[in-house]
C-alpha cells in the first residue's frame, strides 16, 4: 500500500510538472461563474469560524489561495509538485507560506488553523484518510474542512454503465470522452503515459470517484462532526451556460440555475446527474 500511495504521489509530480504553466488556461474551474460559487462557500466557512488562519491542502498553483487572500490574514499552502507552487501568487493583503510536502505525512502544529479546504484535489490521493487525519490535526475545535469538486461516484459509475457503441446526443458523449478516455486524450495533446495519468487522478480514473457514505465514515473517523455534502455542475450544464440561442450570458446562467435548484430538491435521487461532490466537515 505504501509503495502504490509513493507512485501515486510520483505520477501527480510528473504530470503537474507537465501542465502547470498552462494548468489555468485549460481548467474549468477557474472560470469566474465557478469562482463565485466557491467564493461564496469558502466566504461562509471564514465568517463563520471568523477565520485568521487557512490551510489549504494541494494547492496547486493558488486557486483557492487567490480566493482566500480577501477572507483571511494567513495562509498555508501544501503541494508535492513544486512547478505548481512556483507559479503561485504570494501579492496581495495575506501572509503566504508555501510547503512542499505530501498532505497525508504533513506535520502541522494541533489545532493551528480555523479553516482547512481540499479543492479539485482529493482524487489525486490514493488514500484520502492520512489527509482527512492531517485536517482534523491542523484544526481547532470549531474549525471547518471545506472540499469541493472531486467525482462523484454515482456520476462516474453511469457513465461507465452506458454502451460504448455511441448513438448518444453530444451532451452525453462528450462525457463519456471526458471520463472515460481523458488519458487518451492527454497522451494525445501533451504525451503523458496513460497510465501514468490515471494514476495522478487515482480517485477519478482508478477508483471511480467518491461515495456520500463513504467519506462521510472516513471523516467521521478522522475526527470530523456535522458534514454536509453538495453536489455540483449536472450533466448538460454547460449546453445551457454556452447556449448560443440565448445571447444574454447572465440569462443563461440564471436559467441553469433554476434547472440546479429543481435538481437539488430532487437529491438523493438526482445524484447520479452531478459530476462533482464535495462537503463542509466541523472538527
Amino acid at each position: 500500500m505504501r509503495e502504490r500511495a509513493r507512485v501515486v504521489i510520483d505520477a501527480n509530480i510528473a504530470v503537474h510538472t507537465k501542465l502547470a504553466s498552462f494548468y489555468e488556461k485549460t481548467e474549468p474551474h477557474f472560470r469566474a461563474e465557478n469562482i463565485a460559487v466557491v467564493d461564496a462557500r469558502l466566504r461562509a466557512a471564514t465568517e463563520r469560524t471568523s477565520a485568521k488562519r487557512l490551510l489549504d491542502l494541494g494547492c496547486g498553483t493558488g486557486f483557492m489561495i487567490d480566493i482566500a487572500k480577501k477572507h483571511v490574514p494567513a495562509i498555508v499552502g501544501v503541494d508535492v509538485t513544486r512547478a505548481m507552487l512556483d507559479r503561485v501568487d504570494t501579492s496581495g493583503p495575506a501572509a503566504i507560506q508555501l510547503v512542499e510536502h505530501d498532505t497525508g505525512s504533513l506535520r502541522v502544529w494541533p489545532g493551528a488553523f480555523d479553516v482547512v479546504t481540499a479543492y479539485s484535489f482529493l482524487h489525486h490521493l490514493y488514500d484520502v484518510r492520512p489527509t482527512f487525519a492531517t485536517a482534523s490535526h491542523a484544526l481547532r475545535k470549531g474549525g471547518l474542512f471545506y472540499a469541493d469538486l472531486d467525482p462523484n461516484f454515482d456520476f462516474w459509475d453511469a457513465i461507465a454503465q452506458l454502451d460504448g457503441g455511441g448513438g448518444y446526443d453530444p451532451i452525453v458523449q462528450r462525457e463519456i470522452d471526458a471520463v472515460l478516455h481523458i488519458d487518451d486524450t492527454m497522451h494525445r495533446e501533451h504525451g503523458i503515459p496513460n497510465d501514468v495519468f490515471n494514476d495522478a487522478e487515482y480517485g477519478k480514473n482508478i477508483a471511480g470517484g467518491f461515495k456520500e457514505e463513504v467519506l462521510r465514515r472516513d471523516l467521521e473517523r478522522a475526527g470530523f462532526s456535522r458534514v454536509t455534502f453538495h453536489y455540483y455542475w449536472f450533466l448538460g450544464q454547460a449546453h445551457v451556460v454556452n447556449d448560443a440561442s440565448r445571447p444574454s450570458r447572465d440569462e443563461r446562467l440564471e436559467r441553469a440555475g433554476e434547472m440546479d435548484a429543481v435538481l437539488q430538491r430532487i437529491l438523493p435521487l438526482s445524484r447520479r446527474l452531478y459530476k462533482y461532490i464535495g462537503f463542509v466537515a466541523e472538527k
